[in-house]
């Protein structure tokens, strides 16, 4: 067994991904660059299927555990247009449309940042990431705007870089595409399960560190 590191659509999950205020890292950040949690694996026992661009709408409801704290979390998933809209037991909500891995589309009372905690975006697919098999690459351009006034546009190029069982407690081992999804500011990291959907998340900014990490518990 080994453990990997760690993710929404694509299942942020975090929507909020938003703040780039500068802060000089703390030694805990520092340390999670570079050993940052994720869930415990193994190497695939059989064939992974590749898997066709899934509908967003059928990511259901999730209650993930915090894998630094053991904490519980719930993501509450409904339909919203041709996406979803999440709502995180924070009060954060956040609307993601067509595609699980693209960066969120809107977003309100997410995060911190007081220029950045609420905004929307446009967001491009620049080149498709299905079907997802190890070494397919996708991309997304995105132009968002904070209630503030504050704008940037960004590009984020996502990969699906390996395949493996994911080892959940009181469950049987489940294949999983990794996918990691880089903008220049974070990495999200999202172990992908054929038929299940998100099943471990771990989002790391490159100057503050880890900034979530779980593992679906429903």
């Amino acid at each position: 067994m080994k453990c990997l590191l760690v993710p929404l659509m694509v299942l942020p999950l975090a929507a909020c991904s938003i703040a780039d205020d500068f802060e000089i890292p703390t030694m805990s950040s520092v340390t999670s660059l570079f050993a940052p949690p994720g869930p415990e694996t193994r190497p695939l026992t059989a064939a992974i299927a590749p898997v066709k661009r899934p509908s967003v709408g059928a990511i259901p409801s999730m209650t993930v555990t915090d894998l630094e704290t053991g904490d519980r979390k719930t993501y509450n998933v409904k339909a919203y247009g041709n996406g979803v809209r999440v709502s995180e037991g924070n009060g954060c909500i956040w609307t993601r449309a067509g595609d699980w891995f693209a960066p969120s589309d809107s977003w309100s009372n997410c995060g911190t940042s007081g220029n950045w905690h609420t905004g929307q975006a446009k967001v491009h697919a620049l080149d498709s990431l299905y079907p997802l098999r190890v070494g397919s690459v996708g991309s997304y351009r995105r132009n968002a705007v904070s209630h503030t006034g504050r704008s940037y546009s960004r590009t984020t190029q996502c990969k699906v870089t390996d395949a493996v069982e994911v080892l959940r407690q009181g469950r049987a081992a489940t294949p999983a595409y990794i996918v990691k999804c880089d903008d220049s500011r974070r990495v999200r990291t999202t172990w992908y399960a054929p038929g299940e959907g998100p099943i471990a998340y771990r989002e790391v900014h490159r100057r503050k560190g880890l900034e979530e990490a779980w593992v679906r518990s429903n």
